[in-house]
């Protein structure tokens, strides 16, 4: 009986410590939204993309003259990349920020690539922040700023 116990205690204390060290942190589990927004992009999900945002979100656009807010104009926005099947990597992230328990700002390098409309190939170095939010237990994006990276000089 003694040793039921005994094994009994350590695997409780084995779950308990276990789970404890195996999940991630509130600025790591904001940060993993930049990992699977780059995942569901290259796929072309529009909609995945979309809902990965607040419904009040903002993107400055690499490329866009203008400020989106909201799902309608954000799903425009990246149809337009889906359909071309633009690409990205994530180069470097390399700052995740904590504004509050619930809001980071992270920035970072990503690479857009892809084929133009007369088929030559593009590669485009861009930086991104995000400020990213815990809207209802959900790390969301409330605002994206992305402009292409200058050149080294």
């Amino acid at each position: 009986m003694r040793q039921l116990s005994l094994k009994l205690a350590a695997c409780f204390y084995f779950f308990i410590l276990g789970s404890h060290f195996a999940s991630a942190g509130p600025a790591e589990d904001a940060a993993g939204v930049v990992t699977k927004w780059e995942k569901a992009f290259n796929a072309g999900e529009v909609d995945d993309i979309v809902r990965m945002y607040t419904t009040e979100a903002t993107l400055f656009g690499t490329l866009s003259p203008s400020i989106s807010s909201g799902p309608e104009p954000l799903k425009a926005y990246f149809a337009a990349s889906a359909k071309n099947r633009t690409q990205v990597k994530l180069v470097d992230v390399s700052t995740v920020t904590k504004l509050s328990d619930s809001a980071f700002v992270l920035a970072g390098i990503y690479e857009f690539s892809g084929t133009r409309a007369d088929g030559q190939s593009f590669s485009a170095p861009a930086r991104y922040s995000l400020v990213v939010v815990d809207s209802g237990g959900q790390w969301r994006i409330a605002h994206q700023h992305s402009s292409p990276r200058p050149k080294p000089q």
